[in-house]
């Protein structure tokens, strides 16, 4: 019971039970919800010699499928938990009826649905606030169940064990919290270590008890923890008890570490004497079961507004920022049109250190002039055409050979976290060719980044676009990495020939659209688009493809990979060529089966951006192969582009980011009249790493100080000390374990071994000391005693 309205169309005719159907979408819907039933309601006998064709239009009697107004009321009737249907047509009119029904809000017919006979409740109530009595008349079942706080650890394990055999879906409301104290004077260590051990023990074993008689098939139940004055609202809030934090934090972490188990934080604010009136217990009891399909709902505070109106706060999370970043942003942005002022304020797109796509931001940045070498031209940069790739640097994910510590400035420079955008379309504003005068529209492709203003690229990765040529500036920006691609990989890698059978797999996007319009250009076979649909999202494409094409596929193009990937292989024809656009499962190092691929056929791993860096001389020439194949009719534009302004960033690498859209996404930069806000670069304004006081890596800190690392002899322990001593420059660390060195280098299959005489080595190396000391991090005492043996910092 988790919708409010449901559409249904044409698709109920096709299903063999249409009890069992409505019954279904019966269960979805919240008690009064609408299911509104669009269908074919009145018939011709004439109908039979069209769609007498499809199985579904019969029923196993030979009737005719499609039901009539009065069999549709008998329907719902028979099914049972909705009101009268409604109808918007006459029952003599031919073509569709628009049916609507309302599921029923009478508890008396509720209570005896299978949605609410599968699903039980069980409330663990403290005695003093009767919140059973107010809490039972409004949940949706009436299989409930009422623990106090008086009953045996082995009574609750047995009520659990019975209500998981006996419902599909337990829910679970632990409201022992309402019972806490406030804290006292005088009570305040002896009431918070009784709560403590009490509810967060028998919470813990609650949960133990769950997954110890969870039933295999059926959900994990969710858990609704009522807490009352616990989360305050602002930091005036005088009625907070922390008493029950140690609660709190247990079910966030378990939040995150268990999410199976559904963990829902609910605060009542001010008082529990309001709890038993029925309003305010309808309101929660609706806040529980809502957030059971609703995220947002992990954690609300239900309060009471001076009208006696019930208000929800829902908890949100951001970054905090440094007081002095806090003072100096306002200082930093400047307004821009693009268009017209670009070029007296050029920008570019600053990816933040965060790595979060929310914190992308465009920042001054001057233009490169002194850069310009002879080989080099200036670029005034109009469009970008966004790929996969550029959003994965942005997030920091783009999969290449990075060494571990290695900062994004060490990395080269076209993998460059920093570096996002390569396709771009802009004007010549600086040139020293003869080939390129001030003033020709162009396209290209940039390594170091082209999401700028200005860019100075080499004159072999850029090509002018023909003056006949009538594309506009998003569609040119769109074409680089697309059409580069396809000629590069059935052109140059495959040659691939008239006749030939080709699977394309995501073709809806310009990757995809370039491989097809190569495709016909030389008259290959396309299955994906052209000539066959199929489906990519699951197996089933490769059983009716084999159908289809028993002698196999000449040529695959992929983009997909796991258990996807490796059924693609099995579709090869003897000497077939697979080409690995997406390259996720290369990373992964993931085993491929090339047993398919024994007769003679040829796996080929396409990296563009290899290809540009090694073979810049050919760029050119492909260029002018893609215009030519333009000016012969050949090849057109992707359909669609989603063009987004500069100020408008965040949402075009979000859209970016799903990988679900069709066509490309195009940023527009200098072309753009809408304005934009400019800050000052990061490197500008923040004081570096290396000198601000307190930084973690200070000269001081790592000449003098000492580091401190839990866990130190542990894996990621001995690889981040190895990392402080070679790349920080760190002198001193002190390795915490519960072993001795000795134990840890007698014990037999250690493979941490190895790391640990590795960092002997490069400690001797760089002149720095590592101590081992034995310390249980558990123990309080142990630990502070060895921060007092710490030498301090002078």
């Amino acid at each position: 019971e988790s919708h409010d309205i449901i559409f249904v169309a044409s698709i109920l005719q096709t299903t063999s039970d249409i009890n069992h159907s409505l019954n279904s979408l019966r269960r979805l819907l919240v008690p009064g919800g609408l299911l509104f039933v669009v269908k074919l309601t009145l018939t011709h006998s004439y109908f039979d010699f069209i769609f007498g064709l499809f199985p579904y239009w019969w029923r196993n009697n030979y009737s005719r499928a499609p039901l009539n107004i009065d069999q549709w009321r008998q329907a719902f009737q028979s099914v049972g938990g909705f009101e009268p249907m409604e109808v918007s047509s006459k029952a003599n009119t031919f073509g569709d009826s628009l049916m609507i029904v309302r599921k029923s809000i009478v508890r008396s017919i509720l209570i005896n649905l299978s949605e609410w006979q599968d699903q039980a409740w069980l409330l663990f109530v403290d005695r003093a606030h009767n919140l059973s009595y107010a809490l039972v008349p409004h949940l949706p079942s009436s299989n409930i169940e009422v623990l106090s706080d008086a009953v045996t650890i082995d009574h609750i394990s047995s009520t659990i064990n019975i209500m998981l055999k006996r419902h599909k879906q337990l829910h679970i409301v632990f409201a022992w919290p309402l019972d806490v104290l406030q804290l006292g004077q005088n009570n305040n260590e002896t009431t918070f270590e009784l709560h403590v051990e009490h509810l967060c023990y028998k919470f813990v074993y609650i949960l133990q008890s769950i997954q110890k008689y969870h039933q295999h098939n059926n959900p994990f139940p969710y858990i609704f923890i009522l807490t009352q004055n616990c989360q305050p609202i602002h930091a005036m809030s005088v009625k907070f008890n922390p008493i029950i934090a140690p609660l709190i934090g247990l079910a966030r972490s378990l939040s995150v570490q268990c999410p199976h188990h559904h963990i829902k934080l609910i605060d009542l604010q001010p008082t529990a004497g309001i709890f038993v009136k029925s309003s305010y217990s309808d309101i929660l009891v609706q806040y529980i079961v809502d957030s059971r399909e609703d995220n947002n709902l992990d954690e609300v505070i239900l309060t009471l507004d001076k009208d006696n109106h019930v208000q929800c706060f829902r908890w949100y999370y951001d970054s905090l920022q440094s007081k002095e970043q806090q003072e100096v942003s306002p200082k930093m942005k400047t307004s821009i049109v693009p268009k017209t002022d670009a070029d007296k304020n050029p920008f570019r797109l600053q990816v933040a250190s965060s790595r979060f796509v929310s914190d992308l931001a465009w920042v001054k940045d001057p233009i490169p002039i002194n850069d310009l070498s002879p080989d080099k031209t200036l670029v005034r940069v109009h469009c970008v055409g966004l790929n996969f790739r550029d959003v994965l640097k942005a997030r920091g994910l783009y999969p290449h050979t990075r060494v571990f510590g290695e900062g994004d400035c060490d990395q080269n420079v076209a993998d460059h976290d920093s570096s996002v955008g390569t396709d771009f379309m802009g004007i010549v504003t600086v040139s020293r060719s003869e080939d390129l005068k001030i003033g020709d529209r162009v396209i290209g492709s940039c390594m170091a980044g082209a999401l700028h203003s200005h860019v100075v690229v080499s004159t072999s990765v850029i090509a002018r676009v023909p003056d006949e040529c009538l594309l506009t500036d998003e569609q040119l920006a769109a074409l680089p990495t697309p059409f580069l691609t396809a000629l590069h990989s059935l052109k140059q890698r495959i040659q691939l020939k008239k006749g030939q059978i080709v699977l394309i797999h995501a073709a809806t996007g310009a990757t995809g659209q370039a491989c097809i319009q190569y495709c016909q250009a030389v008259g290959a076979r396309i299955i994906a688009t052209a000539e066959h649909v199929f489906n990519s999202r699951d197996l089933s494409f490769a059983a009716e493809i084999r159908t289809l094409f028993p002698n196999g596929i000449n040529v695959i193009i992929n983009s997909l990979a796991g258990i996807l990937l490796q059924e693609s292989f099995k579709l090869l024809a003897p000497h077939g060529h697979f080409i690995e656009l997406g390259k996720r499962d290369v990373y992964a190092k993931t085993s491929l089966p090339i047993f398919d691929m024994r007769q003679n056929c040829n796996f080929h791993i396409i990296d563009l951006v290899q290809h540009l860096q090694d073979e810049i001389h050919t760029i050119r020439g492909m260029f002018d192969d893609i215009f030519d194949h333009f000016r012969r009719g050949l090849f057109k534009p992707f359909e669609p582009l989603t063009v987004f302004e500069p100020s408008k960033i965040i949402d075009a690498f979000t859209q970016a980011s799903i990988g679900a859209s069709m066509g490309k996404t195009i940023l527009r930069v200098t072309n753009s009249e809408q304005p934009v806000l400019l800050q000052e670069d990061e490197k500008n304004t923040m004081i570096s790493e290396s000198s601000r006081k307190g930084s973690m890596f200070s000269s001081l800190v790592c000449e003098n100080g000492t580091i401190l690392v839990s866990g130190g002899l542990g894996g990621l322990g001995l690889t981040m000390s190895r990392w402080m001593v070679e790349k920080r420059g760190v002198k001193h660390i002190v390795l915490m374990s519960r072993r001795t060195v000795e134990q840890f280098e007698k014990a037999e299959n250690n493979p941490e071994l190895e790391d640990w005489l590795q960092l002997k080595e490069i400690a001797v190396k760089h002149n720095a000391c590592i101590d081992v000391v034995q310390v249980d991090v558990t123990r309080c005492d142990d630990v502070c005693n060895l921060v007092k043996r710490l030498p301090l910092i002078t």
